[in-house]
């Protein structure tokens, strides 16, 4: 640390080929141990999920979680139950505006909605989160021509985490296994896993959505796929005719995606209702800055995510928040680095010879 903060003095006072010639001779010398960047980057991330989201994934099936307001105020009190009419009549309204039409009702979606508000305050910080991932969601989903109500899957799959990893070892917001991975180019190896990568996993998403709805061509079973595997709805489908109906096959899938079309339609309601139930908005997000405020600029020399997130007087963390695809803090060429447009005066200034600063797009 005492030799960065010398480097970057150095550089204020130093011509500008001076200060480049430096600063490239630090950032081929003065670095740890791979192995132990990998680790601290990892682990700094996770903490960050664990404190926004009470170190707990919830689950429906869990202990039911209560909100309590600041105040006694029974007006402000969160609703955690719904008359069925209103919520058929709600659930109608939403499957109008809905391109993939599956939000209707029955006492499966019913119990579903009512577990998601009895988690008020998990919902509020989803919603917190959701500021920073849902536009760039939508801007896909959008580009790959998706129902863009779709975005709530990465709900489900991972409580908007990027570094989310599940016991079987699926891994980022959309939980890709490595092989299905593979297929949509998520690379992994010792520098990133691009599972974590929000926006290149978000692509995936989108390409393998496309493809499940084209083999099947009805959206509660390309969800019911997107779960368990195409495998399992095709020897279901089989089994039972063709027979297209979720509902009708539902007691032939395994319980995990039985309870998973009911949570995306209860999910879908929460969202769009949580003020009719007074949820509060949790609006301390790990997140500075929204994703309309980043770049991603590609890298021509290798940088240090740590020396350059303090040279740009830039919070580590947000940095890697940023770039959660890096599992290391030594970035070798031919990478890209997302970070702050407000920074791009600086980065022009002192940090041009690491960056093709003319190509950068959001």
């Amino acid at each position: 640390m005492f030799i960065l903060k010398s480097l970057a003095i150095q550089s204020i006072s130093k011509p500008f080929l001076e200060q480049k010639n430096v600063m490239k001779m630090n950032f081929h010398k003065n670095i740890s141990n791979p192995k132990l960047e990998n680790i601290n980057n990892i682990h700094s991330t996770e903490k960050l999920w664990k404190k926004m989201l009470g170190g707990k994934k919830k689950s429906l099936s869990g202990k039911k979680l209560s909100f309590r307001p600041r105040n006694n105020n029974k007006k402000n009190a969160v609703i955690i139950n719904i008359k069925t009419e209103e919520l058929r009549l709600r659930l109608n309204f939403l499957n109008q505006k809905s391109k993939i039409k599956i939000l209707r009702y029955n006492s499966i979606v019913h119990a579903s909605v009512e577990s998601y508000l009895r988690m008020s305050k998990y919902i509020g910080k989803i919603i917190s989160l959701s500021d920073f991932y849902f536009p760039m969601f939508e801007e896909k989903l959008e580009n790959y021509r998706l129902p863009k109500e779709l975005k709530y899957l990465a709900i489900i799959e991972s409580n908007l985490n990027p570094v989310a990893t599940s016991k079987a070892g699926a891994r980022g917001i959309w939980q890709f296994m490595p092989e299905t991975g593979k297929i949509y180019n998520l690379n992994i190896n010792n520098i990133y896993d691009e599972r974590n990568d929000p926006i290149k996993s978000t692509e995936a998403a989108c390409r393998y959505l496309k493809f499940l709805y084209k083999k099947i061509g009805n959206w509660e079973l390309v969800l019911a796929a997107y779960n368990a595997g195409p495998g399992v709805v095709d020897k279901i489908l089989q089994r039972n005719h063709n027979r297209k109906n979720f509902w009708e096959l539902w007691e032939y899938f395994p319980k995990e995606t039985q309870n998973y079309i009911p949570k995306f339609i209860a999910i879908n309601y929460v969202m769009n209702y949580y003020k009719e139930h007074n949820i509060s908005i949790y609006h301390s997000s790990p997140y500075r800055y929204k994703y309309t405020e980043t770049v991603l600029i590609p890298i021509k020399e290798k940088i240090s995510l740590k020396f350059f997130a303090y040279s740009l007087n830039l919070s580590y963390q947000d940095l890697i928040l940023m770039n959660p695809q890096y599992l290391v803090d030594l970035i070798p060429p031919g990478n890209k680095l997302r970070f702050p447009k407000n920074k791009i005066s600086i980065l022009k200034k002192n940090f041009s010879f690491f960056f093709l600063i003319k190509n950068y797009k959001n």
